[in-house]
């Protein structure tokens, strides 16, 4: 039942290819059609197109080509059919980081393809100081969540906490949790399905077994402002290329993380086998739904 390529994690990003071109021949010709090559060796003598699968796919308009896949091979290759009635075969190439960026310079008779360096998952424009204020503030609100959902935890479990007594730090919570919400956006898109999927799972959690409806919900709120982030940037570090292991051992370590909380949160009235059920079906369903996303 395993995917046949490496999944992303949650419903965070998925590795992308962005190609543009440059022209060595007068006149340019544009695109009509191509095909992404995927090889396992050097010479890619075992190539093979990406497969069309879900999001996955690759795609060229007339002046540029662009790929999103669960997972790419170590390399590859493009195969271009031109307007001008030639089909180019570019260099084998490598992939290096996240979301690459390729310059693909087109010859009379090849393609060569390289990498742009330098690029980095977080940027969101081309304006260092938004950049460094966007990745400020969401610094700032997320060390604010997580002092929040340390306290709620800590309080929670008490003997005599009750909701009157933590309802500052429910307000406080909630009130975070939009301006995050709209900063986390520009890191990743998939938080707002994560949350809308685990938050309404957790609904009918505490629906059917009477648990505390805000406290539970405030802490899957909590909970995930702080581990999807964290997993997309640790994630992301792997360029795309990691195995299904690592995928795998992300999500054991998220899934943990929210069980102990969600244990924490109701630990006069639940135990800790209940919790990890808890938090397995809302990441695996988190997760599922996320293999569908096309982003």
């Amino acid at each position: 039942m395993l995917p046949p390529q490496s999944p992303r994690a949650d419903t965070g990003p998925k590795p992308t290819m962005s190609f543009s071109f440059i022209y060595e021949i007068n006149p340019a010709a544009e695109i009509s059609s191509g095909t992404l090559l995927e090889c396992t060796d050097a010479d890619c003598a075992n190539a093979e197109p990406l497969q069309q699968l879900g999001p996955q796919h690759f795609e060229c308009s007339t002046a540029s080509c662009f790929s999103m896949a669960y997972g790419y091979s170590d390399y590859h290759r493009l195969v271009l059919e031109f307007s001008d009635g030639v089909t180019r075969q570019s260099n084998i190439f490598t992939k290096t980081q996240f979301a690459s960026e390729y310059k693909v310079t087109v010859y009379a008779d090849h393609m060569q393809v390289v990498e742009l360096f330098g690029g980095a998952t977080w940027p969101v424009s081309g304006n260092t100081f938004l950049n460094l204020l966007l990745g400020l503030s969401f610094f700032c609100l997320t060390t604010a969540i997580l002092v929040i959902l340390v306290v709620l935890l800590v309080k929670a479990g008490n003997p005599e906490a009750t909701f009157k007594s933590l309802l500052g730090w429910f307000i406080a919570a909630w009130i975070l949790t939009f301006p995050n919400v709209l900063v986390s956006l520009l890191l990743t898109r998939g938080l707002v399905t994560t949350l809308a999927v685990e938050l309404l799972l957790g609904a009918l959690y505490v629906g059917w077994r009477k648990r505390p409806v805000v406290l539970v919900l405030t802490v899957i709120l909590l909970l995930n402002l702080v581990t999807q982030p964290a997993l997309w940037l640790t994630v992301s570090g792997f360029s795309g290329k990691y195995s299904i292991l690592t995928v795998l051992f992300a999500e054991l370590v998220v899934w943990l993380v929210e069980a102990g909380g969600l244990f924490l949160a109701q630990r006069k009235t639940i135990r800790f086998g209940e919790a990890l059920l808890v938090s397995f079906a809302l990441n695996a369903a988190s997760f599922g739904i996320g293999l569908l996303l096309p982003f």
